[in-house]
């Protein structure tokens, strides 16, 4: 499975996309804010999981200082 995201300032050129998409038979949907920001979260978290055992308190430490 392939998605895309689009992002624009234009509602209307959106809900042509969405029309456009719903037609050609692709799933499409409307993302909020906050959905965007949650994908690129867990996006990040992935990406930067090692699998390695790190000490919470050594983590605490380097982010006081």
């Amino acid at each position: 499975m392939e998605s895309i995201i689009l992002k624009s300032e234009s509602k209307d050129s959106l809900n042509l996309l969405l029309k456009l998409a719903k037609k050609l038979g692709i799933e499409a949907a409307f993302l909020s804010e906050e959905a965007i920001e949650d994908i690129a979260m867990v996006n990040a978290m992935k990406k930067g999981k090692t699998g390695e055992y790190v000490d919470a308190k050594k983590i605490i430490r380097k982010l006081r200082e």
